[in-house]
């Protein structure tokens, strides 16, 4: 079930209750690069499987998947992997070693060993990380070709349109970000070959658009085989605190989850209270009470519930952990990925993926679909 295990994460983290972070300095401005090379490839569930499937077959050389989650009795994603292998392309899959909560059913290594029955390379995560929640697709790595695809929606038949299984539960809002840069690609490709069976030192990130966790040097927690060094760290934790810090006009935000304790909660707080327009779309019972008092507070503006975007009438649950900062302004910039900014573990201890968009048609896209999800949703 696509939403079940997350929502439950969600839940389990936003029953904490706490303080939010002191107060922090306004940190430095992102240095990106305003590029076209990274654009917005597909938001679902409009654009359907087609997007992931019409990707696989552009490969030639290679396909890598990382990903929490993949379905391998889903048809239309193991057909474009079979026609892939069929035509001479080496397929990788790499699925999480751990799931939430732990110690519940994990059905990763029995999904790993059907993947290989079906003749793909299939493996589970290295043990360093609480969760390996990443989700990127490569194509044709180490080529003057080689393209990459950064998602927020795990390989599942649930995140492309109603899951047929469970037919009474409405889409699931994600994003995917197609990322051209020679540079990004080739990075992400050393990062999955170091993260491949037999595990090797990870690269340290070096490029200002790609967004990495974990941003913490060790694990303490529970989902951690054990204190491993988390090294080299990533940057999400900073990427997020500037995105935040630096917004000048507005702050428009999918929330698959908001919990207190929250490192952004504070930041978050402060930018309304200076006079950011922030809008934020989350689901039913994703924002810890107490934040939410605390935002309404200062000025922010919430809707849960948004729905179908077929107009079937049933809530739509929200998965994408999108992030528009100073919508419609020169500077503004976009964040897509597996990255939940607001859940502290998501930042601090697992492997995430994202992405920093400029592409102003991107952002327009992503703007249409925000406000449309807005005013269909429900005041909190």
């Amino acid at each position: 079930m696509r939403a079940l295990g997350l929502l439950g994460a969600a839940l389990a983290l936003v029953a904490c209750s706490g303080s939010p972070t002191a107060t922090l300095p306004t940190p430095p401005p992102l240095q990106v690069e305003r590029t076209g090379m990274i654009t917005l490839e597909s938001i679902q569930p409009e654009d359907g499987i087609d997007a992931v499937t019409g990707f696989i077959d552009e490969a030639t050389t290679t396909v890598d998947i990382a990903v929490y989650q993949m379905d391998p009795s889903y048809s239309p994603l193991i057909e474009a992997l079979t026609r892939a292998k069929e035509r001479g392309v080496r397929v990788r899959i790499l699925l999480s070693g751990t799931i939430y909560p732990p110690g519940s059913t994990n059905d990763n290594p029995r999904d790993v060993e059907i993947l290989r029955a079906q003749g793909f390379e299939a493996a589970l995560s290295r043990p360093e990380f609480s969760f390996s929640h990443w989700k990127v697709l490569v194509i044709d790595a180490g080529t003057a070709g080689a393209k990459a695809l950064i998602c927020d929606f795990n390989l599942e038949a649930g995140y492309f349109g109603i899951d047929p299984q469970y037919p009474n539960e409405g889409d699931t809002r994600g994003m995917a970000v197609l990322d051209a840069d020679p540079a990004d690609v080739d990075m992400i490709a050393r990062t999955f070959d170091a993260d491949w069976p037999p595990y090797k030192p990870w690269p340290a990130n070096d490029r200002p658009n790609l967004v990495w966790s974990p941003s913490d040097s060790t694990c303490d927690s529970t989902s951690c085989a054990s204190a491993y060094p988390l090294e080299p760290v990533g940057n999400s934790r900073d990427v997020m605190l500037s995105l935040i810090g630096n917004a000048q006009e507005s702050l428009d935000i999918y929330a698959q989850a908001l919990a207190e304790p929250s490192q952004l909660l504070t930041p978050l707080l402060d930018a309304a209270n200076r006079g950011v327009r922030v809008r934020i779309i989350g689901n039913d019972g994703g924002i810890n009470t107490d934040a939410l008092s605390k935002l309404k507070d200062a000025g922010a503006e919430i809707v849960i519930n948004p729905t179908d975007p077929g107009g079937d009438g049933r809530v739509m649950y929200i998965h994408t952990k999108t992030i528009v900062v100073d919508a419609g302004q020169p500077d503004a910039i976009a964040y897509v990925g597996s990255i939940n900014p607001f859940l502290d573990e998501s930042i601090d201890t697992e492997r995430e993926l994202g992405v920093l968009l400029t592409d102003p048609t991107s952002i327009e896209r992503i703007m249409l679909i925000f406000d449309r999800d807005f005013g269909s949703g429900e005041r909190a």
